[in-house]
This record gives C-alpha cells, sequence and structure tokens, in this order.
C-alpha cells in the first residue's frame, strides 16, 4: 500500500506542477514551490517502510520544489535562486506556524495539545521540531546549493538531460545525508541510519528522472 501512496503522490506533484505552469506561466513555478512546501511542513513527519527502512512522506514533493526549481533557473537564470529560496520559506515556515497557532488558539478534541495525533503532526515535541528543522536546512541547501550547480551544468554543455540528471545524482545525495542526520541521529542505529539515507536517495533519482518528462515538456513547449 506505501508504494501506491508513493505513486499517487508522484503523479499529483508533477500533474500540478504542469497545471501551475498552464494557468500563470513564471510566476506560477513560483506559486508552486510555495504550495507545495506548506504540504510538505504537513505530511512529512509521518514515516512509512520501503524496502525494510524507514522514510517520510512527502518525498515526491521534494523532488517536484527540486525539478520546479531547475526549470526556473534553466528558462529565467541564476538570478532567480533567492526568490526560489524566499518562496520556498514562505509556504515551509507559514504553513508550520498557522498550523500550531490554530491547534493553540482554537483547540479542539482534534487538535488539543494533549492530543497524541495531532502532536505527532504538527509539533510540541523535541523529535518533530528536528525533522521539522532537518527539513528546512536540507531543503534550503538544496535549493541553494542546486541552483549554483545546475547553472553550471547548463552553461557548460546546455542539454537539459545532462544538467537535470547530474544535478539530480549529486544534489539529492547531499540533501537525504543533510536530512537524515539532523532527524534521525541517535533516534536509530547506525545501520537504520545508513539505510535511510541510501533508500531516500534511491528513491529521489527514481522519481527525479521521472520529472525530466514535465520539465521536458515546460522548457522546450516554452522555447518554442
Amino acid at each position: 500500500m506505501n508504494y501506491v501512496y508513493m505513486i499517487i503522490e508522484i503523479l499529483l506533484v508533477y500533474l500540478l506542477l504542469v497545471i501551475f505552469y498552464k494557468l500563470s506561466k513564471k510566476e506560477g513555478l513560483f506559486q508552486y514551490i510555495l504550495f507545495m512546501a506548506s504540504i510538505l511542513s504537513i505530511i512529512m513527519y509521518k514515516l512509512i517502510t520501503v524496502m525494510s527502512f524507514q522514510i517520510n512522506m512527502g518525498i515526491p514533493i521534494v523532488v517536484g520544489i527540486f525539478i520546479c526549481s531547475n526549470i526556473i533557473i534553466q528558462r529565467f537564470g541564476e538570478d532567480e535562486i533567492g526568490k526560489i529560496i524566499k518562496y520556498f520559506s514562505w509556504g515551509y515556515v507559514g504553513a508550520f506556524i498557522i498550523i500550531n497557532l490554530i491547534g493553540v488558539i482554537s483547540p479542539s478534541e482534534y487538535n488539543l495539545v494533549g492530543n497524541v495525533a495531532f502532536n505527532s503532526l504538527f509539533g510540541y515535541n523535541l523529535d518533530v521540531l528536528r525533522i521539522y528543522i532537518g527539513g528546512f536546512i536540507a531543503i534550503s541547501f538544496m535549493l541553494w546549493y542546486n541552483g549554483y550547480l545546475y547553472y553550471y551544468f547548463r552553461k557548460s554543455h546546455n542539454k537539459l538531460i545532462f544538467s537535470n540528471i547530474g544535478s539530480i545524482l549529486i544534489i539529492q545525495f547531499v540533501e537525504s545525508i543533510i536530512f537524515v542526520i539532523i532527524s534521525y541521529s541517535f533516534s536509530f542505529d547506525l545501520l537504520q541510519i545508513f539505510g535511510m539515507i541510501v533508500v531516500r536517495y534511491l528513491i529521489k533519482v527514481i522519481i527525479g528522472v521521472i520529472g525530466l518528462i514535465p520539465v521536458y515538456m515546460i522548457v522546450k513547449i516554452a522555447d518554442k
């Protein structure tokens, strides 16, 4: 069942990317990052088992944001890197603050501070805060570092497939290490930490390669 959820999430992530671009072109890409970052900050705390290791939900969203940033840089250049990170931060931090304020200001049987289900998703414990901070640091670094790396690939070779695959292989490995170490050090043993990094990385590479389809659709069609 976890694989079914993953496939559905991948399809939705890339379908929404195309829809946002169709509706608002360049600004639609930034709106997509804002929207997906807000969703990610809500669902990323849930762990699912894939290949006998625990991974976070929302991995396709992370890759979707990454692919969207590649499209922006491919079409509009490295000057947009700061704006990409800004929109991600607004969505990621804003959603987290709003959800927690709602839980405090308007408590109900579903969002009381003592409600275990609510707390496991929206804070009020150190473990969730570590995951939240780990996600923010890892993805912000991913977007910043990838912006310049992707732009370097683009200037050196100017081949859409090469630039995307090169950045996917390098950046997703770095992001996986940063996220898992910050979020789960001392919560899992070294073997589990290593397995979580490897599985997260492999899944992201596969999703990223699939993402070449919307990249080609948006970049090549727009260039005509």
